[in-house]
């Protein structure tokens, strides 16, 4: 079996039409999921914003590979540039054999695209407001009036739309491969002043920044049109590409869920990232999204431990961590034994924990 990944970076489900959105145009990805799977809850173990980190060199938490021998090789091309994306993409193909993963496009500020890809979103009435694209927002911490987070917005979703174009592309020299399982997934989303944020400064792992888009059309177009709402992680993909083989980690092979054989692969889903000496977990579960900061600079602010009733509170505005005492202690118990048995083993323990 032939297997394509296109792996995204700062691709938010937020902007896509088979996710919800209503006002980006996204027809290709629209194309790709009719004719494929759809994953909605797909939580990014390492969401990094990072233009220049290669694939073989993430850490165990991204699930590709562990400390010891590289399980699973695919052929690697990376593509950040988001304006050569098509033709890069296709060259790689040509010159693929069985598994080609590529690392790209990146769709993180600064934009480089030309005007008119950029003023798609904008039309006279913006003109006369003088909103205007806004190619290179500063990826820092900062609060946004109404109209700077239209202009950002409006900005992103241009490029995203842009990025789909490109995709169309990839999707119609492959068309002819039926037997192609074709992946289309990002290693993060992008933080557009939600929370108080323009990309991640800070290592807060909210909605906007862990859900990513998982889109898969299996070989053939067997289970088109299908959709899973089970909790899945970037790791499980490699599970899934090495299923009846020794599968890395604590990955979870998606098969059984496309064949209808179980409701979910893993009790919750688990996230952490990095910055600046600031570290965060996340434990995510089908009702909760706990966040657990675990590391401050000296000289940093302190954060307490956030509790979010999802998927109804979407944007994560209604912290219950004062009203569900009890609940967070849990979470944070099994967390931290979590993060104590993945330092000591590629195969960390969940522990149980009652959700009800």
């Amino acid at each position: 079996m032939k297997i394509l990944v296109i792996e995204a970076t700062g691709l938010s489900t937020a902007f896509i039409g088979c996710y919800g959105n209503d006002w980006v145009a996204t027809p290709n990805l629209d194309r790709l999921a009719a004719e494929g799977v759809v994953f909605d809850w797909h939580i990014a173990d390492q969401p990094e914003l990072l233009r220049d980190r290669p694939w073989a060199e993430r850490s165990i938490a991204s699930g590709h590979h562990s400390n010891g021998p590289v399980v699973f090789s695919p052929s690697v091309v990376r593509c950040a540039d988001l304006a050569s994306f098509a033709n890069d993409a296709i060259r790689a193909i040509n010159d693929a054999t069985e598994c080609l993963w590529i690392e790209g496009p990146c769709l993180i500020p600064p934009w480089k695209l030309d005007a008119d890809s950029l003023d798609s979103y904008f039309d006279e009435d913006d003109a006369e407001e003088r909103l205007t694209p806004w190619p290179d927002p500063p990826m820092a911490c900062a609060t946004l009036d109404e109209a700077e987070v239209v202009t950002l917005q409006n900005t992103y979703a241009a490029v995203v739309t842009y990025f789909d174009a490109q995709l169309g592309r990839v999707l119609d020299h492959v068309k002819s491969q039926a037997d192609m399982l074709i992946c289309v997934t990002a290693r993060a989303g992008l933080p557009l002043g939600e929370h108080g944020m323009v990309g991640a400064p800070r290592p807060w792992l909210h909605a906007e920044l862990v859900h990513v888009p998982l889109v898969m059309r299996l070989p053939n177009g067997a289970e088109a049109g299908m959709r899973i709402n089970a909790l899945t992680q970037p790791l499980d993909l490699t599970a899934t590409f090495l299923e009846g083989a020794d599968a890395p980690m604590h990955g979870r092979s998606l098969w059984p869920l496309l064949r209808g054989e179980v409701p979910s692969v893993r009790p919750y889903a688990v996230s952490t990232l990095e910055i600046d000496g600031y570290e965060c977990w996340l434990l995510r579960s089908p009702d909760w999204a706990f966040h657990l900061p675990t590391k401050f600079p000296a000289d940093g602010e302190l954060s307490k431990p956030r509790l979010y009733v999802k998927p109804d509170d979407r944007c994560e505005v209604n912290d219950f961590w004062q009203q569900q005492v009890d609940r967070v202690d849990e979470f944070e118990r099994a967390l931290r034994e979590f993060i104590t048995t993945l330092a000591q083993t590629d195969e960390p323990r969940y522990p149980p924990i009652d959700f009800a």
